[in-house]
């Protein structure tokens, strides 16, 4: 549990909320007094292993063998890779930064690059195959416990590039994105309300920075740990430092 404010505590995983979903109309609006949450996540305990799955088809292209999948992603010293930090609530601000190339999805080797993408709700993701074989993306907004169809393309190896958009319906989404023709293919695409939302670096950290003073929920999200969060009050020009632990079951 968070206690107090400018130190680096942690927040356990028995404190995880799956909810994600969010209706916030977001704003683009000049801020004043922009505050800053820096931190780092981080995981405690036994590190699940590798899952091994069969490569069966394509091979050529594929490879041969097994894919190791690494669910959990975690750094020499505990940082853990693969989650989105996004704060809730936020109605107005910053615009978003997007990518010169746009929100782009490759599908490289039989593997989702990137593996977790971010991107605005509503916004086109250009989904690209870079292989010379049939990919099948299949695409599910992922609502509690349940799932639906987003879209579902076959995409061979003549048609290198095509565009979707992303239509959750509500924001701080979750997308699991699957390859039909491929079983092992596994990637993320996480639909935020605002341009509040970040990827962690490679080594867990992260930052957030120009946030209107308010009041907010502060969520991390891991594909297969789920979410966790905890209230921040941001002052005008405050920095906050913020650490969220995750631990194995």
């Amino acid at each position: 549990m968070l206690r107090g404010k400018k130190s680096f505590l942690p927040l356990a995983l028995g404190l995880i909320v799956v909810s994600l979903g969010s209706s916030v109309a977001y704003e683009v609006s000049p801020v004043t007094g922009g505050a800053t949450v820096t931190g780092k996540i981080v995981f405690k305990g036994a590190v699940p292993g590798l899952k091994k799955l069969l490569i069966t088809k394509d091979e050529d292209v594929c490879g041969k063998g097994a894919v190791e999948r690494k669910e959990i992603d975690v750094t020499k010293d505990g940082g853990l890779r693969h989650v989105v930090i996004f704060l809730e609530g936020v109605s107005k601000g910053k615009p978003w930064q997007k990518p010169p190339e746009g929100f782009v999805l490759d599908q490289k080797k039989c593997a989702f690059l990137p593996y977790l993408l971010v991107m605005p709700k509503g916004a086109e993701a250009t989904v690209l195959n870079s292989d010379q074989a049939l990919h099948n993306i299949h695409a599910y907004e992922l609502i509690g416990k349940a799932s639906r169809t987003l879209f579902n393309v076959a995409q061979p190896k003549f048609k290198p590039k095509v565009t979707q958009q992303i239509a959750v319906r509500k924001g701080n989404t979750a997308v699991r994105v699957e390859c039909d023709a491929h079983n092992w293919m596994l990637g993320w695409i996480f639909v935020a309300d605002s341009p509040y939302a970040v990827l962690v670096e490679e080594d867990g950290s992260f930052t957030i920075d120009d946030i209107p003073p308010g009041k907010y929920k502060l969520n991390a999200w891991h594909p297969f740990l789920g979410t966790a969060e905890k209230e921040v009050q941001l002052s005008a020009g405050g920095k906050e430092q913020i650490v969220f632990e995750f631990s194995g079951k």
